[in-house]
């Protein structure tokens, strides 16, 4: 399996290093080695116009484990579970299987070896990729096996190169070939690839943002990705910002899902007052017949988790059609809590259109229990196609260690 070969060389080439390391040097390692993870309760109730309404609820949580270096390696596993704790209905049809149902799983074991201003991780990981990330939004994260390379060699620069080969999603303990899970949520004859290529930039300096990154996910479709943010310095009580993003995609190799030629662009703006923030933000995905899903933004790796400006906890333009989104959201800080509240419109071509409110209220209780947290969100969905309409509540309960 590829994450044995990964893995595998990279722990010859540090038990090489590691039997000429002083038995002190091991030592410190495992001192200056750190021990995290978070307990999560989670129930997840959505209430449907014409459907059955599903409903879950799960325990879970993370412990992860990393070693301090020994010269210049270290590393780490990460173990994930969920339970559903016997309180799903019997009725399976009524259960939300978003959650995931008795699930263990060993999401990271990676080595990391890090010399002057580039890290090389091997194995199984998190990414933090615009497009490839860990999606954390239930109980267990996406994991990725391959391998990431990151450099800050130039002041303000970050460049990053991956090449993933599997995927676990947040409801599984499986690491799929990343090819086959791709074509199986498209919805086209499950296929095998070389994997997915990933090359970004990110430049950040003084009130400014700049990043470009490119996805290679073989035989389906190419991605190309920039992003600039602005934040202008603040006279007053009163700090504007805005923002730009443009996407383009377009098939490579075996076509597996036929003709693919996207177009996506965004902008936002908003400024920030006291405690406050209100953005405004559009996008708006061209329309291209007689291609895949008529020109529609694909994220074979997100579920709304990719940083698309007009994207919700449920409605989205990805992997829906082409057309347009415009959403206002409203940030707002107290002392324990804070509250996100936001109004987004849908225009889709050929898809259903859609109207989608959202209340997002975290809630910190860390003065009862160090490092507890509440959150509850949840989302409307109006419609005049009622199948697409639906109410979504999400609470959790979770307790960083």
């Amino acid at each position: 399996m590829r994450f044995e070969k990964y893995l595998g060389l990279g722990l010859l080439t540090a038990m090489g290093y590691s039997a000429t390391a002083s038995s002190g040097a091991i030592e410190s390692a495992i001192e200056n080695g750190k021990v995290e993870g978070n307990l999560r309760a989670y129930y997840n109730h959505r209430d449907f116009e014409t459907k059955t309404n599903e409903s879950a609820f799960s325990l879970g949580g993370a412990l992860r484990a990393e070693t301090g270096y020994i010269g210049s390696f270290k590393v780490g596993m990460g173990y994930y579970t969920a339970q559903d704790v016997g309180t799903n209905d019997s009725d399976l049809s009524k259960v939300n299987k978003r959650l995931g149902s008795d699930l263990e799983v060993l999401g990271e074991a990676y080595l990391n070896a890090s010399i002057a201003d580039t890290s090389l991780t091997l194995g199984r990981q998190k990414l933090s990729t615009p497009f490839a990330n860990s999606g954390d939004a239930f109980i267990i994260p996406f994991s990725f096996e391959g391998g990431s390379i990151k450099n800050n060699s130039i002041k303000n620069l970050t460049i990053e190169i991956s090449q993933i080969n599997t995927i676990k999603n947040r409801n599984s303990s499986e690491f799929l070939d990343v090819g086959k899970f791709s074509t199986g949520r498209y919805g086209v004859n499950q296929e095998s690839t070389s994997g997915t290529t990933i090359i970004g930039a990110t430049y950040a300096v003084d009130g400014l943002k700049f990043q470009a990154w490119a996805y290679e996910y073989a035989e389906l479709f190419s991605t190309f990705y920039v992003q600039g943010n602005y934040s202008f310095a603040a006279k007053s009580g009163l700090k504007p910002f805005v923002a730009a993003q443009v996407v383009k995609q377009s098939d490579t190799g075996d076509k597996l899902l036929g003709k693919v030629d996207s177009s996506l662009w965004g902008l936002q703006g908003g400024a920030a007052f006291g405690k406050s923030k209100l953005t405004l933000a559009y996008t708006t995905v061209a329309e291209e017949a007689g291609t895949f899903k008529n020109g529609a933004f694909l994220t074979p790796y997100s579920y709304s988790t990719s940083p698309i400006f007009t994207n919700n906890m449920l409605s989205t333009v990805e992997n829906t059609d082409a057309g347009e989104a415009i959403k206002l959201t409203l940030n707002h800080s107290f002392s324990k809590a804070k509250l996100k509240v936001s109004y987004a419109d849908f225009d889709f071509d050929t898809a259903a259109d859609r109207e989608a409110i959202n209340v997002d209220v975290t809630y910190s209780l860390d003065d009862m229990v160090k490092g507890l947290t509440a959150r509850w969100r949840i989302e409307s969905v109006i419609s005049d196609i009622s199948s697409v309409e639906q109410i979504n509540n999400r609470f959790q309960l979770q307790m960083k260690f």
